[in-house]
């Protein structure tokens, strides 16, 4: 009795027209048919285990990350030795360039707890004061602030940047800072106008977009003479920042396997971006030239042009804007590569 309950219960709940998890159930002709499941639409990750986690192409998009990797580092951390300015500087004094730098330092600089005044100066004739062959600073002279102009002590810093040529020192001394935070304005305004194109137009152009407007204000920072025109150009290049390396690395990190992520993920940023960090320092010191150094680190970027040539558009937004055969191009070429296949019917789920 408790079996034949058992196998009641069985078949009551096959025949339960609500219940849809196993199979599809449909009203015929000789009552309700059990009818085989539909397939559904498989996510793109669902294709993946069939490509390949991490084959030869996921690898070879892996090692395409490098020159992104490079160009948001040259982005991000290009402008400190822009503007770097040495620890040691005091006014110009130009009547006083025939002595050396510790004696015109010595009778011309105020000393202010033991250490020479970065920005203010003996208020004196100084023709006068050469004339008469003084040497030593008088304590009753009086003190003016310097005349926009300064000399550096160019030990720690081997070279001129823009910050110690136009004298961004002592009440300019934010001009630096001020620079770097439009930079990161740029960077602000870079996600709206980037994330829109690449949602309305794809990845790739918004990719090639954003390092070209890094090579356009970066270049342009060379040819500046004046602090809010380097703004200008900064906030150009901040319109890159991060995007021009972010949206490779989402690109990416599309086509490897669940399995392979957090290694590219981490690895990208680990090894590769870490390591042009690295280079910037050596680059502004084997220089030691602001402008060249500027042009080494932004002309790069616009070798983003032939991103196309080299790297796929998201299959996931070809997916999502019905392009659908496309998608399935770059999941074919993937499987040349990678030597692996994908089952037809598999394939006609996506059509």
């Amino acid at each position: 009795m408790e079996s034949h309950e058992k196998n009641v219960s069985v078949v009551g709940a096959a025949l339960d027209p609500t219940r849809t998890d196993n199979m599809e159930m449909s009203i015929g002709a000789n009552g309700i048919e059990a009818q085989p499941p539909k397939p559904k639409l498989k996510d793109l990750d669902d294709l993946l285990p069939y490509l390949g986690d991490f084959g030869w192409y996921q690898r070879i998009l892996f090692l395409l990350m490098i020159p992104y990797a490079f160009f948001f580092a040259f982005v991000y951390f290009g402008q400190i030795f822009m503007t770097v300015v040495p620890e040691e500087h005091w006014c110009y004094v130009p009547e006083l360039q025939g002595l050396s730098v510790e004696q015109r330092r010595h009778l011309s600089i105020p000393l202010i707890d033991n250490k020479y005044d970065k920005c203010s100066v003996y208020d004196v004739n100084w023709t006068e004061v050469l004339r008469n062959g003084t040497l030593q600073p008088n304590p009753e002279w009086g003190v003016r602030k310097c005349e926009n102009r300064w000399e550096f002590n160019y030990s720690d810093v081997p070279y001129e940047s823009i910050a110690s040529q136009q004298g961004w020192v002592c009440e300019r001394d934010n001009y630096p800072a001020t620079a770097q935070a439009i930079f990161f304005c740029g960077g602000i305004a870079g996600g709206f106008i980037f994330g829109w194109i690449a949602d309305k137009y794809g990845r790739i152009p918004a990719l090639i977009g954003a390092n070209l407007s890094g090579f356009v204000g970066g270049v342009g920072s060379v040819f500046t003479n004046d602090f809010w025109s380097f703004c200008v150009c900064r906030f150009i290049v901040g319109l890159a920042y991060d995007n021009c390396f972010i949206i490779m690395y989402i690109v990416v990190l599309e086509y490897v396997g669940l399995k392979w992520r957090t290694f590219v993920a981490n690895m990208s940023i680990a090894v590769y971006f870490t390591f042009a960090a690295c280079l910037l320092p050596w680059i502004a010191l084997a220089v030691n030239d602001w402008k060249i150094y500027t042009l080494i680190i932004s002309v790069p970027l616009v070798l983003a042009v032939l991103t196309p040539c080299v790297v796929p558009e998201s299959a996931r937004w070809l997916i999502a804007q019905g392009r659908i055969d496309e998608a399935i191009k770059i999941m074919q070429k993937c499987e040349r590569i990678n030597k692996k296949k994908i089952p037809d019917g598999v394939i006609e789920e996506f059509r």
